[in-house]
């Protein structure tokens, strides 16, 4: 018996046997049970080493607790208004954690596919498909806005807006239009293959929008080799395979050679009296810059860039442009300090280190925007936030 005990100690620590580990904290999933009134209710199912602590917050900066010490793998909040945002974070004993969000009335379908593959369906067929990837619709855009056209999801992509229980509010990423490849203004027109099928009315046509199926390469700002159309899917996980804001990617192939690993943590709180503006306030906590310095990379740049000009940039393993080399920009990831004092601003802010810093997010929308004043030099409005050059006078004040 010793020799045997001795003979598998031995093989434990060569390798031969291994002891199972705790990764931390795994969610599943979170399935809602949409109530017959104002209110749903929200199961979140995950794994890891016993006892769980629950909360839950409606904006990522303020938790609650729900359960403490709880053993079981699965936990269910009832009460949920209706077409706010919660988010759940799940600590074990470890010390892990992993954050999930929930959107009552309505389940995700970009995730909890081990709860309920049904919903692989929403997306894919099996042996009758129009796409691609076998998809139910021909492209990833005509795919994404069979839902994110109001219909289907809170979130409107077209209109730029997003649903408040009876009503539609402005989103911070703005309105990508009718997403048609004829028959609107140049600013606002893409590709073919990039159209979407949706048949909802559009209110009000955009004056610049991230404009799909630009060959990715000719990104302003970029070192991008890769000469494919930008769709949904070049920034978001349909599959929700990521930690990373509203499924944002977590890994970007820049060039053929090179890729960038993303960190970007955010919350969106369901604001109705639209104190910020719109329908949901972001809370950027940290990454944003590196997510959209993968493709604009020469634009990542550091405080007195202003008065220096560009040769190197913030995106590790990327160089400068030749048509950016030594030029002067807009420093970013940089703090909103004048003569020693902190500022703030109606214009959003990435303040996860304690101190609010400009980033891309702060003047730009993702989607596009409804805002006016074309630059002289681009003749865009270039997803402006404000009117103009109203994003500048915001912060300098002149």
């Amino acid at each position: 018996m010793k020799i045997l005990i001795k003979l598998l100690a031995a093989a434990v620590i060569l390798g031969l046997f291994s002891v199972p580990v705790s990764a931390g904290v795994k969610i599943d999933g979170v399935i809602i049970d949409p109530g017959e009134g104002a209110t749903s209710a929200a199961t979140v199912y995950y794994q890891g080493s016993p006892p769980f602590n629950i909360y839950r917050s409606l904006d990522g900066t303020q938790w609650s607790t729900c359960a403490a010490g709880n053993s079981e793998s699965s936990y269910t909040d009832n009460g949920l208004d209706n077409y706010y945002n919660y988010y759940f974070k799940v600590t074990d004993s470890t010390g892990s954690y992993a954050i999930t969000a929930a959107y009552p009335p309505n389940n995700n379908v970009h995730g909890s596919f081990r709860l309920n593959s049904s919903l692989c369906a929403a997306c894919h067929v099996t042996h009758s498909a129009s796409g691609g990837y076998l998809l139910v619709q021909p492209t990833s855009v005509a795919l994404c806005t069979t839902c994110h056209d109001g219909t289907q999801s809170k979130y409107d992509v077209r209109n730029g807006k997003v649903r408040l229980d009876d009503t539609y509010a402005d989103t911070s990423g703005g309105p990508f239009g009718p997403l048609a490849s004829s028959g609107q203004p140049v600013e606002i027109v893409v590709y073919e293959a990039y159209s979407s099928l949706s048949t909802e009315p559009i209110s009000l046509l955009p004056t610049s929008i991230h404009n799909l199926g630009t060959i990715i390469s000719g990104a302003p700002g970029g070192v991008s080799d890769r000469d494919i159309g930008l769709g949904c899917v070049d920034c978001h996980d349909p599959h929700g395979n990521t930690s990373n804001f509203r499924n944002l990617k977590t890994v970007i192939e820049v060039t053929y050679d090179v890729s960038v690993n993303l960190d970007f943590q955010a919350y969106a709180r369901t604001d109705p009296d639209l104190t910020g503006g719109y329908g949901e306030d972001i809370y950027y906590n940290t990454g944003s810059i590196y997510f959209c310095s993968a493709c604009h990379s020469d634009y990542a740049q550091a405080s007195g860039s202003g008065a220096i000009g560009a040769t190197t940039t913030q995106i590790a393993g990327l160089t400068v442009s030749a048509q950016s080399m030594n030029k002067f920009m807009h420093a970013v990831n940089t703090p909103l300090i004048f003569r020693g004092e902190y500022y703030s601003s109606a214009l959003p802010l990435e303040s996860g280190t304690g101190v609010n810093v400009v980033v891309c997010l702060t003047c730009h929308q993702a989607h596009g925007t409804f805002k006016t004043g074309e630059n002289k030099i681009t003749g865009s409005t270039a997803l402006l936030r404000m009117d103009r050059q109203g994003v500048c006078e915001e912060c300098h004040k002149k």
